[in-house]
């Protein structure tokens, strides 16, 4: 049996740059094992005298055994990870919660909805998507951010655009920008759903109401919707009570992905 708290080490084999606050680790085990996880789920990363932390794995499975997190800068534990250099070693332990319901989605269309750093754990499932297109419907994706700097992976836009429709929209108009100026619900009045779609969404809390209510306009049933939670996830199993809903779930182990008809109805949970 699995220990749920074990910390294994992983080294920091290399580290891609977004932005001047949010980085890319890619992260390999030290006992040269493979990663098993699921798109969707969470790690717990930890730094010895720096404490420990939720960080989604951005990156789809792999044959290497690497996998990657995107970190934003904004913490103690944050700003020593940012300090770290390649070939510096980290703890872990994980893979926790559910993911993404891929037996439901399968052969649908798919709207993903991303906020900010929100793309990052929707990545895995785009990863996924340009392996295994044939397994999918239509795919496109709104995501919006605060300024031009603020998108993520951007040199894979081109790659994804060959399995999937991009839609992008910024809050504050940048220079040499073509594209929407906006908040993201805007782009649902000028660029058409897919349809009858499942929906996947991830961002910052304060976009899931305006988004939901928006989506309802158009008619997306709510068993389709998908929301990623985030809370302060300390245990990673259930025990530490943090991430508990006032209808029962546990953001760490029955999310983080939860269908939205099982949680509008619990206060706070959105």
């Amino acid at each position: 049996m699995r220990n749920l708290y074990l910390t294994q080490t992983a080294t920091i084999v290399d580290i891609k740059s977004q932005n001047s606050m949010v980085r890319v680790f890619v992260l390999k085990p030290e006992n040269g094992k493979l990663f098993n996880y699921w798109p969707g789920q969470f790690i717990n990363l930890s730094i010895k005298g720096f404490g420990e932390a939720p960080f989604a794995v951005c990156s789809a499975p792999s044959k290497t055994g690497e996998f990657q997190i995107c970190a934003q800068k904004k913490g103690v534990l944050t700003g020593k990870l940012f300090a770290l250099s390649m070939g510096d070693k980290v703890g872990f332990r994980g893979p926790y919660g559910n993911g993404f319901p891929l037996s439901k989605i399968a052969k649908r269309n798919l709207t993903l909805i991303a906020g900010g750093v929100g793309l990052a754990p929707l990545r895995p499932l785009i990863q996924l998507i340009r392996s295994r297109s044939f397994e999918f419907g239509k795919i496109q994706l709104f995501c919006g951010a605060r300024e031009k700097q603020m998108l993520l992976f951007q040199n894979e836009y081109d790659a994804w655009q060959k399995h999937l429709q991009i839609n992008l929209t910024l809050d504050i108009a940048s220079e040499n920008w073509k594209g929407n100026v906006g908040l993201i619900t805007d782009l649902f009045d000028k660029i058409k759903l897919v349809k009858n779609p499942v929906l996947i969404m991830c961002g910052p809390a304060i976009m899931y109401p305006a988004v939901i209510k928006k989506l309802k306009q158009k008619k997306v049933t709510e068993k389709d919707i998908y929301v990623l939670l985030e809370r302060r996830m300390h245990c990673g199993i259930g025990i530490c009570q943090h991430c508990v809903l006032v209808n029962g779930k546990y953001v760490c182990k029955d999310g983080p992905v939860f269908n939205y008809a099982e949680i509008k109805n619990s206060p706070g949970a959105i």
